[in-house]
């Protein structure tokens, strides 16, 4: 994608007064459209904000006014709400909040896994038949016209509150209560499911005469307006700034609980804190388990339910990542095997056991990564495969999966992301029909011109109290960018990785000599540029352990034009695949053998073999082991850092279950008798030679099996207990994933044989 350069416009003289600090502040605001300094003054500061009226959004007075009587009345109240964060917190601050006015309140959250998103009205008649007199709809609803007719043939009100897009007709309802129905521009539209939710609430407490005290609800708002990736500008800006602040000085003791576990300095509060750290997790629950629990963690004001809740979602936060990292490596290997998949406008790939609630982050990864709309599909053996769509600007992805409607079972979305069921044996027909209709349908003009670049410095200018002045900038997030700083003519000087070889840690230098260090996240999975570039990063204040420093992170990096670049290939590599092994063509001392499982044959060469656990550097890397998978094999280059390969490609047969699992069971009882029952998944994978979702998944299966009591640590460790209970409904489950995971590194494995390792080794 093209870089769009700032424009040589300053900021007034006007603007940089009301900024003050760093010019390059004001700047940036300029060239982000805010250039009166009234403006400027509300967008840094909201106590010089004026938050609109919260009627001002259709029906909410009038809602309000239905629960204020229905408290009143001491009618049944339930809240239904939605299992994202969004959703989570937008129920949880209703629920407190009429708690707060003495209303008899219960909500309900569907499970993902069983009824999915919406108001199920077989569901809501089991409330009604229990006696419940008012259903209040937060963060959904807006289309629920089946919802919406058996409430009034029941005789049972129904509030609908909600943010989603309005459909032709609205739900037969007494108020339904959207900013969707604000004209375009105004500052309450952007809101989400939880800033609805809010809305109300502080109107409800306005009637009752304790306005004030509505705004014990905003730490609750930041976290939905974050998660929710709702637009941060106006309004829904304002409220988060406020909501940030509360979140600094925590008084929900669930959520001092959750930060607790999470490690988390509620001091350095910021939307990347809710981002990466609070929100995962919450969202974790949601897609893995039942979102009701988040609802009790954020209503308790029972401290040992709070951290024991939230020791569940650091647990269900740990796997979701696991599970995210296994299906984004199989895709990996399906596309590694079959390249043809990319010369298809929209990517569709899919697997039998691929988790239904993780699907849709990684085909996010995968857009990022590929830049076409992308579908996962969970595919079994028979019957229908479900699935999860993302898409790219200019691809409206629910109406061209809309399109192939004749051969879908169900379907349904917007034009950012969809879901889709479709008969298994129907795949490769959707995938060639969706990829015409994306390549007919595609919008040129709606795709980005470019990644926008807010300023171009040297780095020399880079320091903490720039980094800090930008950062008045904050929140951060849609609407509102992460500054996107441009450093130009550089060359990498030194490059490691970090995390099991996932990211990289680079050094930077420009043409007057001066440094600075750069973290690249998942920077294993992209090539180092050769030659010399231009960098786009953006600066973040770190406050790892309580010491506040800068970190710059990597964006993107292009091509200087004319500039010398290295032509030759990545790797110089030598191809014994197949042959006799012969290390004598090493020419010197300083190599390493990664070698795991199998060692045979390696006797003399001790001191040089490493796995996955180890992390010495070498220029030379000889690969006796055939990798499990693409992934680990570019961390493993990664890691070394090695340029000359030599390819030796053997493997122990591991790669049947009963191999596998009596290899595994052995490691289990070596680390009970030596270790105190206590093992890294990472070595038991070098162990085996198997991908570390392999290794999970052949502990689980263990456990379920009774051989052992199995406790996940942190740092990615486990510990074996003597014999347990054994569990007869996981052990199938399990077992299925266990056979396709292995399938899996069997294919590669296979592939690796025969492929051209020029064309693989493209890291």
């Amino acid at each position: 994608m093209d870089w769009i350069l700032p424009s040589d416009n300053a900021a007034s003289d006007a603007l940089r007064a009301v900024v003050d600090g760093d010019p390059l502040v004001a700047d940036i605001l300029a060239r982000r459209g805010i250039v009166d300094p009234d403006e400027a003054r509300a967008f840094l500061d909201p106590a010089e904000y004026r938050p609109s009226p919260a009627e001002d959004i259709p029906d909410l007075a009038q809602a309000a006014q239905i629960l204020h009587n229905a408290i009143r009345q001491e009618k049944r109240i339930l809240v239904w709400g939605d299992f994202d964060v969004d959703g989570q917190t937008s129920t949880a601050l209703l629920v407190s909040a009429l708690q707060g006015l003495k209303a008899h309140v219960q909500f309900h959250i569907p499970h993902r896994l069983v009824h999915g998103h919406g108001v199920q009205a077989d569901v809501l008649q089991t409330y009604f038949q229990d006696g419940i007199e008012l259903v209040l709809t937060c963060d959904t609803g807006i289309s629920e016209h089946a919802a919406a007719d058996a409430a009034r043939a029941a005789g049972v009100t129904l509030v609908i509150t909600d943010h989603h897009a309005l459909p032709p007709d609205l739900p037969n309802a007494p108020a339904v209560v959207n900013p969707q129905r604000l004209p375009q521009g105004h500052p309450l539209r952007d809101l989400p499911g939880v800033g609805v939710s809010f809305m109300l609430a502080r109107y409800l407490y306005a009637l009752a005469g304790r306005a004030d005290e509505a705004d014990d609800f905003l730490d609750l708002v930041a976290l939905g307006i974050v998660s929710d990736m709702a637009t941060q500008r106006l309004d829904t800006r304002y409220l988060l700034q406020r909501g940030i602040e509360r979140l600094r000085y925590p008084r929900r003791v669930g959520l001092i609980a959750l930060m607790q576990s999470a490690g988390v300095d509620p001091t350095m509060m910021s939307s990347d804190t809710i981002g990466f750290q609070i929100g995962p997790r919450l969202n974790a629950l949601g897609r893995l388990d039942d979102a009701r629990m988040a609802v009790d963690l954020l209503t308790t004001s029972d401290e040992t339910d709070a951290r024991q809740i939230a020791a569940q979602l650091e647990t269900l936060n740990s796997r979701r990542r696991q599970i995210e990292d296994q299906i984004y490596a199989a895709a990996q290997e399906q596309i590694a095997r079959d390249p043809s998949l990319l010369g298809f406008d929209a990517l569709v790939l899919g697997g039998p056991t691929w988790h239904s609630g993780v699907i849709g982050i990684v085909a996010a990864r995968l857009v990022e990564q590929f830049h076409k709309p992308t579908i996962l599909l969970v595919i079994p053996e028979k019957g229908v495969a479900r699935g999860s769509a993302r898409s790219v600007p200019g691809v409206d992805i629910g109406a061209a999966i809309a399109a192939c409607g004749k051969l879908l079972i169900s379907h349904g979305g917007h034009p950012g992301a969809a879901g889709l069921s479709l008969d298994t044996d129907l795949i490769p027909q959707f995938r060639r029909q969706l990829s015409n209709i994306v390549k007919e349908q595609r919008d040129p003009s709606a795709a980005p011109a470019g990644r926008s670049v807010d300023a171009v410095v040297r780095l020399g200018q880079m320091g903490l109290g720039l980094a800090q002045d930008l950062n008045r900038l904050s929140p951060f997030g849609a609407g509102n960018p992460p500054n996107a700083l441009m450093a130009a003519n550089l060359r990498v000087v030194t490059e490691a990785v970090f995390r099991g070889g996932k990211h990289r840690k680079l050094t930077v230098e420009d043409d007057h000599g001066v440094q600075q260090t750069l973290t690249w996240w998942r920077g294993s999975e992209h090539p180092v540029p050769a030659g010399a570039f231009d960098l786009l990063f953006t600066p973040r204040i770190n406050d790892y352990r309580g010491k506040i420093s800068l970190q710059l992170e990597w964006l993107d990096s292009r091509p200087i034009p004319g500039a010398v670049v290295d032509a030759r290939p990545r790797y110089e590599i030598i191809d014994q695949r197949g042959q006799p092994a012969d290390l004598s063509v090493m020419d010197d001392e300083n190599y390493l053998i990664w070698a795991e499982a199998d060692v045979t044959g390696l006797a003399d060469y001790h001191a040089k073999v490493i796995n996955r656990a180890s992390d010495q550097t070498a220029p030379t890397l000889v690969i006796w082991t055939t990798p499990p998978g693409a992934q680990e094999l570019a961390q493993m280059l990664a890691q070394t850092g090695a340029r000359r390969v030599l390819v030796i490609s053997r493997h122990a047969d591991l790669d049947t279950p009963a191999a596998f699992l009596e290899r595994l069971f052995g490691l289990v009882k070596y680390a009970q008798k030596t270790y105190g029952g206590e093992a890294s998944v990472i070595k038991l994978a070098s162990a085996t030679a198997q991908r570390e979702a392999t290794v999970r998944r052949g502990l689980e299966w263990l456990a379920a099996k009774g051989r052992f009591g199995l406790a996940w640590l942190e740092n990615d460790r486990a510990n074996f207990s003597a014999n347990a209970a054994p569990d007869p409904a996981a052990i199938e489950p399990l077992q299925d994933a266990l056979r396709a995971l292995l399938a899996e590194t069997a294919a590669f494995r296979a592939y690796f044989q025969q492929a051209d390792l020029n064309a693989l080794f493209q890291f």
